[in-house]
């Protein structure tokens, strides 16, 4: 099971196109089918029975599109039971071929003359044809090679069907299912013991007759049956019960040998299951970067499916093309798969943060940024932005999330001079030596009253005569 569902996460479709990529996304998710549950069945199909084989129902469109044309999809997916499904390989080319062995259901079906039987064959004759004249013939059905396909798990270059992983474990089950076995012998002889009862004396020559030895027989019969009881018995019976009671059943090493096989067999170790060890908490030891390869060879393979054998035969019947401008050559328009969940949780996390630091030298764009974070939306966070605007949650300035308008200094536009103070800094204001009433200020000409002019009551330079000090002009 962890085989089959950790190489895969929920996806988005990666179209230039936006009609084709929503033509794309509503026949992968609808109320009929959903490609990412497909995929997931199909990876445990391929686990559990070494390949997986989907069919799909390619079905016309009842109404025209705006350009009047009927559009092909895929109206829903199966998997067929691989042991139902015969497979044939050309020699030379190696075209495969499909063929659908009928279950005992559908031959009854079909020969049935019950009246609500009959209604299912008319049905299927208009539906199914190829199905009905396959069992009339008694041939197997020929299937459509545009509708069916082979993901499979090959461990040999030349092998038609797949192998499970499971089947390098037989072996090692068939011994752990004898031991088993034994485990449930040895408890029964524990909890129910055999029971030798011995009459007669050699000894004494005591020997009992045939008669005697009946009669023991149905009275020990008739006491076990009704506990608890009481046998009075003379000195020739004796009772010994035959329990395994003190002995032991040596299954350690068996057990431990049992669980190496399988581990090996599944591609696994035992840190990895139980999430214990350095195996597991380690994510650069070889152990795990060898398991997270294998689940990338997988995922790989499912995508090569998903792109080659469920949206190409869709864009070409469709014929979903785009022409290049400088070659003028038409190509298909295929999606690219985009995963939510990368299969290398730490090298995730440093692609994110080295985005986030080339978003932050303005080396990429903010959508560029965002397809590396599946759980956020440029289009949605875009519109939230802008409904911020103007807002206390607006990062209008650069050291607060508070707007500009209200982030700047309070003098700034009411008039007059003010605001910043020119936005340079201002010049120290040299002091003055003391002079006598009627004396000239040093460099400054006129009288004292003329050098104190353009001053406040309280010493302080007004802006209007400020330059008069030397000192900036705002």
């Amino acid at each position: 099971m962890m085989h089959s569902l950790y190489p895969f996460s929920k996806f988005d479709l990666v179209v230039a196109d936006p009609t084709v990529k929503k033509f794309y996304e509503e026949m992968s998710s609808n109320g009929d089918f959903n490609l990412f549950e497909f995929i997931l069945q199909a990876s445990l199909s391929r686990e559990k029975f070494g390949e997986a084989i989907p069919f799909g129902n390619l079905t016309q469109d009842e109404t025209a599109n705006k350009a009047g044309k009927k559009l092909f999809r895929w109206h829903n997916f199966i998997l067929l039971e691989p042991e139902l499904v015969e497979i044939k390989t050309d020699m030379l080319s190696g075209k495969k071929t499909f063929e659908m062995v009928p279950t005992e259901e559908i031959k009854a079906l079909v020969s049935s003359t019950r009246p609500e039987d009959q209604e299912r064959v008319e049905e299927l004759k208009k539906t199914s044809p190829e199905l009905v004249n396959a069992v009339l013939e008694h041939r197997n059905i020929k299937l459509e090679e545009e509708c069916v396909s082979q993901i499979a798990r090959i461990t040999d270059p030349s092998a038609t069907r797949g192998t499970s992983r499971i089947q390098s474990c037989f072996k090692a089950l068939i011994l752990q299912d004898w031991i088993r076995l034994a485990q449930s012998a040895y408890a029964k002889n524990y909890v129910f013991p055999k029971e030798l009862w011995t009459i007669g004396d050699l000894a004494s020559n005591t020997m009992p007759s045939q008669n005697d030895l009946q009669n023991w027989r149905q009275l020990i019969n008739q006491s076990i049956q009704s506990p608890p009881f009481t046998i009075i018995a003379p000195p020739i019976v004796h009772y010994e019960p035959l329990s395994v009671m003190g002995k032991q059943f040596p299954l350690n090493a068996e057990y431990d040998y049992i669980q190496d096989q399988l581990l090996v067999g599944l591609g696994v170790n035992k840190n990895i299951i139980l999430g214990e060890g350095p195996n597991f908490g380690n994510s650069k030891t070889m152990a795990l970067q060898a398991l997270v390869m294998q689940y990338k060879a997988v995922r790989d393979k499912f995508e090569d499916w998903m792109i080659n054998k469920y949206f190409r035969p869709i864009a070409e019947k469709n014929e979903f093309y785009t022409v290049d401008p400088d070659t003028g050559e038409k190509q298909l328009i295929l999606p690219q798969i985009s995963w939510y969940k990368s299969l290398d949780i730490d090298a995730q996390e440093r692609e994110q943060e080295q985005f986030a630091e080339f978003h932050k030298e303005g080396l990429i764009s903010t959508k560029t940024l965002f397809s590396k974070y599946p759980n956020l939306d440029y289009e949605t966070e875009r519109k939230q932005l802008e409904e911020e605007r103007g807002t206390i949650f607006d990062k209008g300035s650069k050291d607060s999330r508070l707007p500009a308008q209200i982030s700047r200094p309070s003098g700034e536009g009411m008039g007059g001079g003010g605001g910043d103070m020119g936005g340079g800094p201002v010049e120290p204001i040299e002091p003055i030596e003391p002079t006598e009433p009627g004396e000239e200020l040093p460099g400054v000409e006129g009288t004292p009253e003329a050098a104190t002019e353009g001053t406040t009551d309280v010493g302080e330079p007004n802006v209007g005569g400020a330059s008069d000090l030397g000192m900036p002009e705002v």
